[in-house]
């Protein structure tokens, strides 16, 4: 029998985001659990904004996961960047 795997979310949604500062996100499991993976989902509420964001970063912390997101240029009035980050989580 396999261990049951939980998945913890964490999304952030930026409005125009400032150009340059990066945006980050951390998912983190229950502290009687240990993470096992995760990623990150980055999306904007503009499809022209896509080319506009960068993900910097999108790795393991000792707790969950974590994502690190800049816009490089500016994004269309009213458009926001969506970040979700998911850390997989499993009871030791």
């Amino acid at each position: 029998m396999g261990q049951i795997v939980n998945g913890r979310s964490q999304t952030v949604a930026t409005l125009r985001p400032p150009v340059g500062p990066p945006i980050t996100v951390t998912s983190d499991c229950l502290s009687s659990e240990v993470p096992i993976g995760g990623g990150v989902r980055v999306s904007t509420t503009n499809p022209a904004d896509v080319s506009r964001l960068h993900l910097q970063e999108d790795g393991p912390t000792d707790t969950g996961w974590l994502g690190r997101v800049a816009a490089i240029s500016r994004f269309a009035p009213g458009s926001s960047l969506i970040i979700t980050v998911t850390a997989y989580c499993v009871e030791p």
